[in-house]
């Protein structure tokens, strides 16, 4: 599929989503959402430690990305793809360069989003902060950065006057 000219972006997205559920151990017919929900069930369900989140299979959003990516670099490599909108298969123009396009929709339920947290004390500027790591932006529910200078801080969150909280 990938090495064939002139595929549409429906038919790749969904080669991408076959692809991957194979990657992950699933079965031909296997839902890619249904596998990382499965698969998040799973190591809560016996974690002694945090579970990392790249440990579970990608979201159907990043896998789209990912393949449309690769389709165009596939089809470039082959001399099939100067036609081709680069916008249009995984990237987007952002300050007259290209960058991968990563996600269209939140890489989880925004409620499971709220329990995951930071318990970091110098300020959530490097990678050694999980919040950050995993792209999210610390939260009220994280630790110590609250308390002080948070780097990573959304620049909308306000809640000093939350009356509703529940915190």
């Amino acid at each position: 599929m990938f090495s064939t000219p002139k595929k549409n972006i429906a038919e790749i997205e969904d080669a991408g989503c076959k692809a991957m559920v194979a990657l992950f151990g699933g079965k031909p017919g296997d839902n890619l959402s249904a596998m990382r929900y499965s698969s998040l069930y799973q190591k809560v369900g016996s974690a002694k430690i945090f579970v990392t989140l790249e440990r579970l299979p990608p979201t159907a959003s990043a896998t789209k990305y990912h393949a449309l990516r690769s389709y165009i670099q596939v089809m470039l490599w082959m001399d099939n793809g100067e036609a081709m909108d680069t916008t249009e298969w995984g990237w987007k123009l952002q300050n007259n360069s290209l960058v991968p396009g990563m996600m269209d929709t939140s890489p989880a339920p925004e409620t499971l989003l709220k329990i995951i947290h930071c318990n970091c004390s110098r300020g959530c500027s490097t990678l050694r902060c999980t919040c950050k790591r995993h792209g999210l932006t610390c939260s009220r529910v994280c630790g110590p950065c609250q308390e002080g200078h948070c780097d990573n801080m959304s620049e909308e969150a306000d809640w000093s006057d939350d009356e509703n909280s529940d915190y």
